[in-house]
């Protein structure tokens, strides 16, 4: 009986021998050095408790309602006491602040993870109007760590993948 397991980098269901159990070995998609978990024994094996369905629809809402929070954060124009809004003499010359090209690169985000292609490439086209400065925030956004940004919950390789799309598309 084969040891079944996720990579801890790619997430892709991996099957080793049995002893294999407590090495480490390559993943054969991503090719990382991956853990292999032991074994566990039958009689190891205990039910799962059931799920509290109240407390799961708390939960989600309660993530949902901080992911909405940061956003809005992520939004604003200035820093308290600060003045927001544009420069004097109008818009030329005005690069949007990185708060404002950094909700921008989510809301991109949001739709592909979605489907809504149409407006992906609506926001893809209003960022590549200041490419130099979404180039600067897209760097910045790969070194960090992406929940931070309240981005949808999906994995970090398909999160990365429309990151690279947006920079393809600038």
């Amino acid at each position: 009986m084969a040891i079944e397991f996720h990579c801890e980098h790619c997430n892709h269901l991996i099957k080793a021998p049995d002893d294999a159990g407590g090495r480490t070995g390559n993943c054969p998609h991503c090719h990382n050095a991956t853990y292999i978990p032991r074994p566990v024994p039958d009689d190891d094996v205990y039910d799962l408790a059931p799920l509290d369905d109240s407390e799961e629809k708390r939960r989600k809402k309660e993530a949902s309602e901080d992911a909405a929070y940061q956003r809005s954060l992520l939004h604003e124009r200035a820093a308290p006491g600060e003045k927001s809004g544009a420069p004097k003499g109008g818009m030329a010359g005005f690069v949007a602040p990185s708060k404002q090209l950094t909700g921008l690169i989510i809301s991109f985000v949001e739709a592909m993870s979605t489907g809504k292609l149409e407006k992906a490439d609506a926001v893809a086209s209003e960022l590549s109007r200041d490419k130099p400065a979404v180039l600067k925030v897209l760097d910045e956004m790969t070194h960090d760590d992406l929940s931070q940004y309240g981005l949808p919950t999906l994995p970090k390789p398909v999160l990365n993948g429309f990151l690279k799309q947006l920079r393809q598309r600038l």
